[in-house]
Formats: C-alpha cells, sequence, structure tokens
C-alpha cells in the first residue's frame, strides 16, 4: 500500500507486482505437459496438483494485499502454505515466504518482513533455486534500507551507507532475475529507493522508469501506476512540485485504466499534498475530498478517514 500519511518524505509499498512475479515466475515444470500422441507405454504424469493450488493461492493473496485487506491475504497464505508443506516443495516454500513478507512489509511490518525474506532466502539457498536466491537477496536489499524508517532510528551516515549497499545487491542480483520481467523490474524500483535516499535524483528516477517501462510493455498497469508515484515522490522530494503532479496524473491515468480504487485514491491523496505545499488549499482539498470519496466507495474505511482528517485541518476553524 501507498503510504499516504507522509508522501513527500517516503513511499512503503512494494506493489503488488513484486508478490504476483511469485506467481507468475513459477517454474515451467509448474504447468503440467501435454502428453504426446505415441503408442509407446507413458511414464506416469508428475503430479502438480498441489504445487499450481498453492500458486493459485499465493495469486490471491496478493491481490488482496493491493487492496489492504491483509486478513484475507492472510488467509490464503495459509493455505498456500499447507499446500507447499504438503507436497514438500522448495520452490513453493520459498515463494510463501516472499509473499507473506510482502504483505507484512506493506503492512508497515519491516522487522517480520525483514524476517521471512531471510527464511525465503535460506530455503532457497539450501533447495538451489538460483532465481530466488537472488530475488530473497533484492527483497531484504529493499528491507535493509533506511528509507521509510522514522529519522531516530539511524543516523545521517548510517541512512546512507545501508542505501550504498541496497543499491549494490539489487545491481548484483539484476542478473540473476533478468529472465523475470517483475523481479527485474523490482530490482530496479529498489535501486532508485537507493539513489532517492542518496540525494541522486536524476538517478533515482532512471531507474524506476526502467520498471515503469517493463510494466507499461507487458501491460502491468497498476505497477506502472505506482512506479509513477514513485517518480512523484522522487521530485517532490528535490523540490520539483510541479514535475511531481504531471508524474501523479501519469499515475492517475494508469490506475484508471487498471480500475485501481486503493491506487486512486494514494494519487489523489498525494496530488493534496503537493497543492498544500504549493500553497493552494482549494486544490488540496478538492483533491483529500476526492480521495475520500473514492476510499469509501470501494469500501477503504481507514483510507477514508486519513483523507477526510486532512481536509479537516485544511477547513478555517
Amino acid at each position: 500500500m501507498r503510504n499516504q500519511k507522509d508522501f513527500l518524505k517516503t513511499v512503503v509499498r512494494l506493489g503488488a507486482s513484486l508478490a504476483a512475479a511469485l506467481a507468475l515466475a513459477a517454474p515451467a515444470a509448474l504447468v503440467v505437459p501435454l502428453s504426446s500422441c505415441s503408442s509407446a507405454p507413458k511414464r506416469p504424469p508428475e503430479v502438480f496438483t498441489n504445487r499450481n493450488a498453492a500458486i493459485g493461492q499465493i495469486d490471491l493473496a496478493n491481490k488482496a494485499v493491493a487492496k489492504g485487506d491483509y486478513a484475507t491475504a492472510d488467509l490464503f497464505l495459509d493455505e498456500a502454505w499447507r499446500l507447499a508443506v504438503s507436497a514438500d516443495d522448495p520452490d513453493t516454500r520459498t515463494r510463501v515466504h516472499l509473499a507473506r513478507g510482502n504483505a507484512r512489509y506493506n503492512e508497515g511490518k519491516a522487522a517480520e518482513a525483514e524476517t521471512l525474506w531471510q527464511t525465503a532466502l535460506s530455503e532457497a539457498e539450501t533447495a538451489k533455486i538460483p532465481m530466488l536466491v537472488s530475488t530473497a537477496r533484492i527483497y531484504l536489499a529493499r528491507a535493509s534500507l533506511a528509507e521509510g524508517r522514522r529519522d531516530a532510528d539511524y543516523t545521517p551516515e548510517e541512512r546512507q551507507e545501508r542505501a550504498r549497499k541496497a543499491r549494490d545487491v539489487a545491481q548484483a542480483e539484476m542478473k540473476g532475475v533478468k529472465d523475470n520481467i517483475l523481479f527485474t523490474a523490482f530490482a530496479w524500483k529498489v535501486i532508485g529507493f537507493a539513489e532517492k535516499e542518496l540525494g541522486n535524483a536524476g538517478a533515482a528516477e532512471k531507474a524506476i522508469l526502467e520498471a515503469a517501462e517493463l510494466h507499461d510493455k507487458n501491460q502491468y498497469l497498476e505497477d506502472a501506476a505506482y512506479d509513477w508515484y514513485l517518480i512523484a515522490s522522487v521530485r517532490s522530494k528535490a523540490g520539483n512540485l510541479s514535475g511531481a503532479r504531471e508524474a501523479l496524473d501519469t499515475a492517475l491515468a494508469f490506475d484508471r485504466r487498471a480500475e485501481n480504487s486503493n491506487g486512486l485514491g494514494m494519487d489523489w491523496v498525494a496530488i493534496g499534498t503537493i497543492a498544500e505545499k504549493s500553497g493552494d488549499k482549494k486544490a488540496a482539498s478538492e483533491a483529500y475530498s476526492r480521495a475520500a470519496q473514492i476510499f469509501r466507495s470501494a469500501f477503504l474505511e481507514a483510507d477514508a478517514i486519513d483523507a477526510e482528517k486532512r481536509l479537516e485541518a485544511l477547513t478555517p476553524r
């Protein structure tokens, strides 16, 4: 989920894409092959019932996370884990750990997410699954970033060092995920987060644009929207408020095409924040009001309340 409470400072949402990749990047062996016509005796087919079902549960969990419905996501992930354990399949077990960590991270529980991603890394290393090893390392690089945490948690020097290390890890592991579009896009985003933390606005935007191009080209509309939301955050931090608004307009366009209510509401909250920072209280009020309407129509109660509180704060007493 996009962190609407402090848009100008940080954004904490991995987006559904990186967790969705856990399902979409499933090895080809998880697809049951069609048998060819032959009079020769057929070997017994390998059974993939539980593994395929687990991947389906992960996909459903991803959708729930995208909507901010973590309780439902956990139900799907519990079932995915049961199926993965029943099949004793390290690949699927690793994907469940990664997906559950994604849910926890989006929920704002970074420490829990980091523990889950470390477990995923151990599982993938033991089973010798190179792509998932690289993926877990990239996830952990994201978790290690001080960006998105309280200023008091780290000194400025520590924040910079963590950003440099995260960037280096994502760059080094990029080759390990090169065959997967979504994991590659996520690696670029981690690089963007790191460059933003380092104050390199141009490099940050360039990296996130790499992710945006991959998502746009392959019709991952919601993910492309989030990329442009991040670009707006980078531009805002650099003081380019007009550029940030332009990026948010692009995010809105993608979210509208995806009919992504959660993303649309967050876009309008961010637009309100930009307007407020620019001194345009009327535009800010209109944006917060629109965000609240979208959230309420999508039954996102907590988000609607937050937008309404922002609106109230602008109303003269």
